[in-house]
C-alpha cells in the first residue's frame, strides 16, 4: 500500500533530497513505526498523527492515509 509522508523540522534530513513531502510503499499491514523505520529516524520522532489525529507508533495504517511525523522542538 502506497501512504502519504509529510515530515517536520528535522526529520526533512531523512527524506530523499530533504523534502517535507514524499509517498511510501508499505506492507499491507504497516504501522507509523514502520514508516519510523524505513526512513531510518528511530529515536528522532516525538510524535505522530494519521489523518489529522495524534496517533501512536503502533497505529495500523491503510491505503493513501496522511502520516505526519513531528521532531522534537526546542523553544524558549
Amino acid at each position: 500500500m502506497i501512504v502519504q509522508l509529510k515530515l517536520w523540522g528535522n526529520l526533512r534530513r531523512f527524506a530523499p533530497k530533504g523534502v517535507a513531502s514524499l509517498e511510501m510503499e508499505l506492507p499491507d499491514d504497516g504501522t507509523v513505526d514502520d514508516v519510523v523505520h524505513r526512513l531510518g529516524a528511530d529515536h528522532e520522532v516525538f510524535a505522530a498523527a494519521v489523518n489529522g489525529k495524534v496517533a501512536a507508533l503502533s497505529t495500523r495504517l491503510a491505503p493513501n492515509d496522511r502520516v505526519f511525523l513531528f521532531d522534537h522542538l526546542l523553544g524558549g
